[in-house]
């Protein structure tokens, strides 16, 4: 309790002082960290706390100068959203933007029957998303039959969204800079006596494309990595497309490319045109790899979800 006498001084004995804090494992137990004093405390059942998480706490003070900590949950300063849309579904995680407009990545979920366009609910367990279910339409019992569907478009647009991003290099993949220990930053280039290459991956083949002419392809470039390279000068970078749904055993085989795009000093990201040449790697679940040019390191898909974000205009 050390450091925190000020603020039990001025509880009135036999009263609460609502106060804020974070909480915190030391590797036995949780802790709630309140202005840098470690305290043990009661946590309302059930509560599942991260590391690190705001909390909130309630500090009682008895006529005898004996003080307790009850901590009764985590909290946010915006509420989580409980329901959203299914951006794109992956191998093992789902992308999904929430009613609060913002993207979300998870690998919680109940069931598999899940597709893009999806509505979905949600629920948040120590700041985690898990999807519960898809969001079923009610019909009344004594409903006028719909019209039929409007003719089908002979244009539209698909968005993927990428399941992982990674660099390759110094004997495989995630073992250089910050892409180590599942960051999934993205590096290219050389430095010194090593050469690495970054990719992004999209999963499963997309057969809703199968003989579209693509109009437009965009690409998504993260922002760039401070500190990392020529970092204030532009820099030139080279994309290209590769079949690998996700990570192969090496580097992945650049089959389309390059398109190269000059990255300014300080960039935080923005949308690139890629060629139509594209489209048929994207059709097949293939992905987006840089490679060559100077050193440079992108944000992961972990930091930014539309870190490798790609949109395919097409006409049927």
């Amino acid at each position: 309790m050390a450091g925190f006498e000020k603020t039990l001084a001025a509880i009135p004995a036999g009263t609460t002082r609502r106060t804020y804090g974070v909480a915190y494992w030391n590797g036995s137990e949780w802790l709630a960290n309140i202005n840098g004093s470690l305290l043990r405390a009661r946590w309302l059942d059930p509560i599942q706390p991260l590391q690190n998480g705001k909390i909130v706490v309630d500090i009682s003070q008895d006529e005898y100068g004996q003080a307790t900590a009850l901590v009764l949950g985590g909290y946010t300063d915006q509420p989580r959203p409980s329901s959203g849309s299914i951006l794109t579904v992956g191998v093992d995680e789902i992308v999904f933007t929430g009613d609060d407009g913002g993207a979300y990545v998870t690998d919680r979920f109940i069931g598999t029957a899940y597709s893009p366009g999806d509505p979905v609910y949600l629920t948040w367990d120590a700041a985690r998303p898990t999807i519960i279910g898809v969001i079923s339409a009610i019909t009344p019992p004594d409903a006028v039959a719909p019209p039929p569907p409007p003719p089908s478009s002979t244009s539209g647009q698909t968005s993927s969204v990428a399941t992982a991003s990674d660099t390759f290099g110094v004997g495989g993949w995630g073992r250089w800079a910050t892409s180590q220990n599942g960051g999934e930053d993205v590096y290219t280039g050389t430095l010194g006596a090593y050469t690495v290459t970054g990719s992004w991956f999209y999963g499963a083949p997309k057969p809703e494309l199968a003989g579209k002419t693509f109009t437009r392809i965009r690409f998504k470039v993260p922002a760039r990595l401070p500190g990392v390279g020529a970092y204030n000068s532009p820099v030139d970078i080279n994309i290209y497309g590769h079949y690998s749904q996700s990570r192969p055993g090496g580097d992945v085989t650049r089959v389309v490319g390059p398109v190269t795009v000059t990255i300014a000093p300080g960039s935080s990201g923005g949308y690139v045109d890629l060629t139509g040449a594209f489209g048929p790697v994207i059709e097949a679940g293939g992905g987006i790899s840089i490679a060559g040019g100077s050193y440079i390191g992108f944000a992961s898909r972990l930091d930014d979800p539309m870190s490798g974000h790609i949109l395919s205009d097409w006409t049927a």
